[in-house]
């Protein structure tokens, strides 16, 4: 067990506790932390998103992500949709910066839930796209 060390800060303390989610996330197999995800298992520090990036796959995990930005909506819930979003981009390749116009509209509800929800019909359609290719 890692003592806790003290901090200087709050962003220390939050980056010390971030690392120590992500060093127990990275010990577990995909379908873990699917399993996790679905029972909307999510961790305090965002950490689960990176950790299925490590060990995870486009094909093997679009079902659930699409099925998280799909359900997790509300004001509540943007940084869930954030990282989820950013872990789907991710296999598809695209950078975090700048932010890809459709990222934007699937993980923010600006123009509307009923926007957001068909851009993520739009998001789905490109991941089989590039899951037939």
């Amino acid at each position: 067990m890692t003592k806790m060390p003290e901090f200087g800060n709050w962003q220390e303390a939050w980056e010390w506790h971030a690392q120590q989610t992500q060093n127990d996330l990275a010990k577990q197999s995909e379908a873990v932390l699917l399993k996790k995800i679905q029972k909307r298992q999510y961790d305090a520090y965002y950490q689960i998103w990176y950790s299925l990036r490590q060990v995870g796959s486009l094909a093997n995990c679009a079902p659930v992500l699409l099925e998280v930005l799909r359900q997790e909506s509300g004001e509540d819930k943007m940084l869930i949709r954030y990282h989820c979003a950013a872990t789907l981009f991710f296999w598809l390749g695209y950078p975090d910066d700048p932010l890809p116009e459709l990222r934007k509209q699937v993980q923010w509800d600006n123009n509307g839930e009923t926007a957001r929800q068909a851009a993520i019909d739009e998001l789905e359609q490109l991941i089989q796209s590039q899951l037939d290719s």
